[in-house]
């Protein structure tokens, strides 16, 4: 059984609904989604995660991918005993969501993928274990600031950003150089195909690294008649972070129908 991953479950009991299962991008930590909260937490139970080898929970004896993700979700789902999750990822996370809504399709009423891609492209491969090379010999401080300043694109240069670079180059070298190599290989093709719950994707059209044309393309796998494709237009690859109180009520009126009738608040 894997070890538990360090999580922080916040909202209304979460024993009245559907929990938000927040699944941060390559490089985050649960606290990726803290301007959403606020906006999410009066209506819907919140479970913000560290995949493994990221933020305070536990590396992994080798790079984790999908398969091990998926097992480390369904292991902290089981020990709190929850009924229904919704995952919602971002960029990598968006795959980790697809799988594990493919993969425990019966306690899964939706998915939402913000900046999602199919699977890591061959190049991307090849940057991402260039990465984890340069890490592991320079430390964080050696793929900056590029590896933040790309994601950010088309966004100010702010407190939020000041903020996520700061936590970024904080990072333990050894656990997020796992991490990126836990993901070079990563593809969830097949389980995007076996996704039979309603899916929201929200594509950024300052995305440098996941275009929107990635988004399309993962709204192409899934069934027919699952997906609902929007395009952020002024958001880059970090959508949830970026801009959090268009994401945040993107994803309310998404599962309004879903979980009975609109929120309190929302019209």
């Amino acid at each position: 059984m894997p070890a538990v991953l360090h999580h922080r479950l916040t909202g209304p009991p979460a024993d009245t609904g559907p929990v938000l299962l927040l699944l941060h991008p390559l490089g985050a930590a649960l606290d990726f989604w803290a301007a959403s909260l606020p906006l999410w937490e009066p209506h819907l139970p919140c479970l913000a995660v560290d995949l493994r080898s990221a933020g305070a929970s536990p590396r992994a004896a080798q790079p984790p991918g999908l398969d091990r993700h998926v097992q480390d979700l369904e292991a902290l789902r089981a020990a709190l005993g929850l009924v229904s999750v919704i995952p919602i990822g971002c960029a990598m996370g968006s795959m980790v969501a697809a799988a594990y809504a493919a993969r425990h399709a019966e306690h899964v009423p939706a998915v939402v993928m913000s900046n999602p891609t199919p699977r890591t492209s061959e190049a991307a491969g090849t940057m991402l274990r260039a990465r984890a090379d340069a890490v592991r010999t320079g430390g964080m401080a050696a793929i900056l600031p590029d590896a933040v300043d790309r994601p950010f694109a088309a966004q100010p240069r702010d407190g939020r950003h000041a903020r996520y670079l700061a936590a970024f180059a904080a990072q333990d070298a050894a656990a997020y150089a796992d991490a990126v190599l836990g993901f070079a290989t990563a593809d969830a093709t097949a389980d995007l195909r076996r996704i039979r719950c309603p899916a929201l994707l929200v594509a950024g059209r300052h995305d440098l690294l996941l275009p929107p044309a990635l988004a399309e393309e993962v709204s192409g796998l899934l069934p027919a008649g699952t997906a609902q494709l929007e395009i952020d237009e002024e958001a880059a690859h970090f959508l949830p972070y970026q801009q959090p109180a268009r994401f945040a009520a993107r994803v309310l009126d998404f599962l309004a129908p879903i979980i009975g009738g609109k929120p309190p608040g929302r019209g």
